[in-house]
């Protein structure tokens, strides 16, 4: 195996399975990996991918441990690899943040940077429905929550997913709704949501869709649905990316209570990488939506 990788990366994809790589010194200067956060589907896709093509290193979420005098960094690098403190697309941390709050704001800033394109639509939403009950659903209906919408619907397949007992929330696990004003799709599915929206609604895109996937361009046109691609690195700025991180990153922590976390944060050695990545393969995923991979022993 020898994907070019970021320098420490110690998840490899290969052939369609996750493979951990040996730790190595990390250069001269650099902060090394502490923990890294998986973004599951995202991740399952490029591993997928390497079934045909080829391998790459795994993940983009890595927390460093504590720089010298200063908070960590949330950098977009593999898991487990280290990072320059000079790397300007690093996020700072502050000092005393704990890991599982970081992971969950991490995942709101995706929402709150879509959402913030989205404001004069949602303002004259009364309620909002949410595709899916993963990490990228959760930071929605978190940041859902912050900006004030009254009322969320949770459209998903889990029994008994973790936004269930946030405020405003309602949770449905049959059919799937009809003639919603907004709809977030977190799931990368676009043509569901499309199907959930109401005639001059709005769908937002804020899971990454298959390269290949396509909404049928027809009942667009007929729907009058407006289509916002919610990415967040889309229109991106660097100041404005920190400002926003350390607004959700309060927010959680403040509204984010112990019991929540635990209940949503799974937190395994490193070294179990593979097995998780295989369990995420499997039918029975892991029923926390934040998967942690701890580097730090």
């Amino acid at each position: 195996m020898a994907p070019d990788h970021h320098p420490g990366a110690r998840v490899i994809f290969s052939r369609g399975k996750a493979h951990l790589a040996p730790a190595l010194p990390a250069p001269a200067g650099w902060v090394p990996a502490r923990v890294s956060v998986i973004s599951p589907g995202t991740e399952l896709r490029h591993l997928a991918a390497t079934l045909t093509g080829p391998d790459r290193a795994a993940g983009y979420m890595t927390l460093t441990a504590p720089a010298s005098g200063s908070g960590a960094l949330l950098a977009p690098v593999p898991h487990g690899a280290a990072t320059s403190p000079d790397d300007a697309r690093a996020l700072r941390v502050p000092a005393g943040a704990a890991v599982e709050h970081v992971a969950v704001a991490r995942f709101q800033l995706m929402a709150a940077l879509g959402l913030a394109r989205c404001q004069p639509l949602l303002d004259r939403a009364a309620r909002v429905l949410v595709m899916g009950s993963g990490p990228v659903a959760v930071g929605c209906v978190l940041e859902l929550h912050r900006i004030g919408v009254p009322l969320i619907r949770v459209a998903t397949r889990h029994p008994a997913p973790a936004v269930a007992r946030l405020p405003g929330v309602t949770v449905s696990c049959g059919a799937l709704p009809a003639a919603e004003p907004v709809v977030i799709d977190c799931t990368g599915r676009a043509g569901q949501g499309l199907r959930a929206a109401a005639p001059g609604g709005m769908l937002g895109l804020l899971g990454t869709p298959a390269e290949d996937s396509m909404l049928p361009a027809a009942m667009t046109h007929r729907s009058g649905v407006t289509v916002v691609g919610m990415h967040e690195l889309a229109c991106f700025e660097q100041a404005a990316y920190q400002e926003m991180f350390l607004t959700v990153l309060a927010d959680v922590r403040a509204g984010v209570d112990a019991g929540k976390l635990r209940s949503w944060c799974r937190v395994v050695p490193g070294e179990q990488a593979p097995c998780l990545y295989q369990e995420l393969k499997g039918p029975r995923r892991p029923a926390e939506p934040f998967l942690l991979l701890d580097w730090s022993s």
